[in-house]
């Protein structure tokens, strides 16, 4: 449990301003000073310093917000076990990313029929905003991120690959150049998603990037992502599980590169500290082999 100070230290970090703090907390400003000097008097560290008029966390202060978002959501998540009467089973909530939200959200949902769930479906950032703020248990995500805050276990390494219609001129025994594919029109998706920031490295590693492309098209919805592509509107790069179905009924081809067999692990996620997941981790790693 969370006292008085720590909230208040929360509300200071996220804020950024002892002003907005106080206002949020309906206390003055003076409380907040005082609460946070106190904190820092207990600890025998300093939490914030100002740059340039700006308040930014310290080294020791980020550590002890992190502890303190990891206690905030194992206290959310004791208060609804205990609300919950014997007949009823905790709810399963968690968020996959837009990618893995066909086959692999299917087989938990499948799995745990008889709980109640509730999953929600993201991008890469997102389901990590939502795992800090205590909205969800646990994230199935592909893609880099930051993992300093979060434990993982890795379910297997996907394939990410080139995609595009034979309609298009595209070769299916052809191994291209990448600076070839600058010639038809890119089709890739928004910021924040993991399939985006790997697409960016790949064309980078030639020195490219979407706008050297004949069109480029950023799609921030899946299922308009897949269309364009299936529709032969462009090329694109995406995670191999995301069209499984339609490379083996020769819908959609891959593009074979010169240099590039690119794999990414699909992780599930969820915040350091919280001990109480960990079975339930180790049930869906096994769903999800």
């Amino acid at each position: 449990m969370l006292d008085n100070k720590i909230e208040t230290f929360m509300m200071v970090a996220h804020l950024k301003s002892y002003t907005k703090a106080a206002e949020s907390l309906f206390i003055s400003q003076p409380a907040v000073s005082q609460q946070i000097r106190q904190l820092e008097e207990e600890f025998g560290v300093k939490l914030f310093n100002y740059e340039k008029r700006k308040l930014f966390l310290t080294t020791e202060g980020k550590e002890l917000l992190k502890f303190a978002e990891s206690v905030k959501v194992q206290t959310k998540n004791i208060k609804i076990k205990m609300k919950l009467s014997d007949k009823q089973s905790s709810p399963l909530n968690f968020a996959t990313t837009f990618s893995l939200s066909n086959n692999d959200a299917w087989k938990i949902v499948d799995y745990y029929r008889s709980k109640k769930i509730v999953c929600q479906t993201f991008n890469t950032q997102q389901c990590l905003e939502a795992l800090n703020n205590g909205k969800i248990d646990f994230a199935l995500i592909e893609g880099n991120f930051k993992q300093d805050d979060y434990d993982k276990v890795i379910i297997r390494n996907e394939p990410f690959i080139a995609v595009g219609k034979r309609e298009l001129g595209i070769e299916a025994k052809k191994e291209y150049d990448l600076r070839e594919l600058i010639n038809y029109p890119l089709i890739y998706r928004e910021q924040g998603s993991g399939s985006l920031e790997i697409t960016r490295q790949i064309l980078g590693m030639r020195n490219l990037s979407p706008i050297d492309f004949k069109q480029e098209y950023q799609i921030g919805s899946l299922s308009l992502f897949r269309r364009m592509l299936l529709d032969g509107v462009g090329i694109g790069f995406c995670y191999q599980c995301l069209l499984t179905d339609e490379l083996d009924d020769g819908i959609i081809q891959k593009i074979k590169i010169k240099n590039m067999e690119v794999a990414h692990p699909i992780s599930l996620v969820w915040l350091k500290g919280n001990d109480q997941l960990k079975e339930e981790i180790q049930v869906v790693k096994e769903i999800l082999k």
